[in-house]
């Protein structure tokens, strides 16, 4: 099995949408580019995360990266924790805080270690993880300790990896030793019927399939648009029946199961 150490490693040297723009690092404006561009390629990441009110609600974030969504939080008015495997990711967002004066609770964890990062009685309404736990070595681990911290009104939200998606079908073979070819540790997909299984100890609210990345990839990497050209073709209609059905990322809504049958 990967070790932390090495999977640790490798995200302080690549912390995930770091490139996303070329302004002035930890400026407001390269902050502001990165979460632009953030939101524009996966439009489905703000609606995902919606609960009722975000408004003095305890949520924890599992994996903050830059902290794009941990500012999103935060100007919400929730009460916000994030945590990320790497250190480097964790002082980029407490740097983003402190320059647009947002208040968190933002610290270096391990996601399968939670409950050693908290007190026994700790509670969250809302847990929020996306795309981040199929990269851990025990996903099972870190949905059990996930759980510790929910009480019967906590709403859990996870974006992993779907086994049965258009990405895995362009590669031809398995995600994890592509993204290997990038020296990614770990990046793990999963069926429906597999992540059924992961959340057996859950009530599952609901499961969806979204996003494909329609872009040229050289010229995305330049900070430009172009899709490819059967996707330019394509009517929105028809790109959102494939998004629903062999998306790249699978949104999974859960509650803690009640101890009396409904």
């Amino acid at each position: 099995m990967t070790s932390i150490t090495k999977i640790k490693k490798y995200w302080n040297l690549n912390p995930c949408n770091i490139k996303h723009s070329n302004k002035k690092f930890l400026s407001k404006s390269y902050f502001n580019e990165v979460d632009k561009k953030k939101f524009f390629v996966e439009p489905h990441l703000k609606k995902f995360a919606q609960i009722k009110n975000f408004k003095n609600k305890n949520i924890l974030e599992i994996g903050c990266g830059i902290g794009t969504m941990a500012s999103y939080f935060a100007k919400k008015g929730a009460n916000y924790t994030g945590i990320d495997l790497s250190d480097k990711s964790v002082n980029i967002t407490k740097k983003r805080f402190e320059l647009f004066k947002l208040q968190g609770n933002i610290f270096q964890a391990n996601c399968e270690e939670l409950s050693k990062c908290f007190k026994k009685n700790k509670k969250f309404d809302l847990i929020f993880s996306f795309g981040v736990i199929h990269h851990t070595p025990n996903i099972s681990k870190a949905i059990d300790e996930m759980r510790k911290l929910m009480n019967k009104n906590s709403i859990l939200k996870i974006m992993i990896y779907s086994k049965n998606s258009y990405k895995n079908f362009l590669i031809n073979e398995n995600i994890e030793r592509f993204e290997r070819k990038d020296n990614v540790p770990i990046a793990n997909t999963y069926s429906i019927d597999e992540i059924k299984k992961l959340f057996k100890k859950f009530r599952i609210i609901e499961i969806k399939k979204d996003h494909i990345f329609p872009y040229k990839i050289k010229y995305y990497k330049k900070h430009l648009y172009k899709k490819q050209s059967w996707f330019e073709k394509m009517p929105r209609k028809i790109f959102a029946i494939l998004e629903k059905n062999i998306g790249w990322h699978t949104l999974i809504t859960l509650k803690k199961k009640s101890l009396i049958p409904q």
